[in-house]
């Protein structure tokens, strides 16, 4: 599976990935008024970017720029035009060796800008 097959309110059985940037984590409070940690991390293939949300304290944490993911059993969904992936109830995601066959993170990068051009 590539990002450019990932529909929203589906789930993605896996998808590799490579991150892009992380956002700062931030605090959040949840609908029902919890407070938990909330880390954005735009990650993308050859055919495009998504983000992926991970939730939760120290979530995230150590993702960096550059990494490969692999995201098993996640979820997708539409957030203010854009698609978004996370984890869901039962997903995971791991850091995988190598490039796993991913474009350098600086041509994705290039992708991106001239998709937004």
């Amino acid at each position: 599976m590539k990002v450019e097959d990932v529909e929203p309110d589906s789930g993605i059985p896996e998808l590799t990935v490579r991150v892009v940037s992380v956002a700062p984590a931030r605090i959040i409070r949840t609908r029902s008024g919890r407070k938990t940690q909330l880390t954005e991390v735009l990650v993308g293939d050859e055919t495009g970017t998504a983000v992926f949300t991970l939730w939760g304290f120290g979530a995230g944490s150590d993702v960096k720029a550059g990494q490969v993911l692999r995201i098993t059993d996640g979820w997708a969904k539409e957030y203010k035009g854009k698609i978004q992936l996370s984890l869901g109830r039962s997903g995971e995601f791991q850091t995988l060796e190598g490039d796993a066959g991913l474009p350098e993170l600086s041509e994705i990068l290039n992708n991106t800008k001239n998709n937004e051009s």
